[in-house]
């Protein structure tokens, strides 16, 4: 194993017996809730919840259940209720119409739904990972570009602790 994958290894154990409870976005990148609740105020002064960490994913992502994909990064830019047998719409856009991957996200962390708790982390090659969830679910995450740019980081939204961060090659 590389030292890469070593460190993120050891960064995301901390993650493994919490509860994978939302994910919400600030413009295309997500932001996956796990562990405790605790009650915050987001950037427009509205009360919302944060989870006890946080993983922020600029780079391309799914959540797979049973070996299909239930939820992807891209599912972000087609409308909600998008048939693929259709053409895009025109007008359609992804940040302030309902799209596809919002949809998604609401269905997966509905209440009646099972829960999704950490019980694996498998870190793989440029940083890339797999977070092993309940009910046969998978997180999986990969940087897709060859860029210097960060693509995730891992934090601790309630306190000052230092964040995890992967950023691609550098120049």
């Amino acid at each position: 194993m590389g030292a890469l994958q070593s460190e993120i290894g050891n960064a995301l154990a901390i993650l493994i017996g919490k509860r994978l409870w939302a994910c919400r976005r600030a413009a295309d990148m997500a932001t996956f809730q796990f562990g405790t609740r605790s009650p915050t105020r987001d950037f427009y002064g509205r009360a919302t919840e944060v989870g006890e960490h946080a993983l922020h994913v600029q780079c391309a992502w799914r959540i797979v259940q049973g070996g299909d994909i239930t939820v992807g990064s891209k599912d972000l830019y087609y409308p909600a209720k998008y048939d693929d047998s259709q053409p895009l719409p025109p007008d359609f856009d992804w940040d302030h119409d309902p799209n596809r991957r919002d949809a998604l996200l609401q269905d997966l962390f509905s209440d009646g739904q099972p829960e999704l708790v950490v019980q694996k982390i498998e870190a793989g090659l440029a940083g890339s990972f797999r977070i092993t969830l309940g009910d046969d679910t998978a997180l999986e995450v990969f940087p897709d570009d060859s860029l210097a740019r960060e693509h995730w980081r891992l934090l601790s939204p309630t306190t000052e602790a230092p964040h995890f961060v992967v950023s691609g090659k550098k120049p």
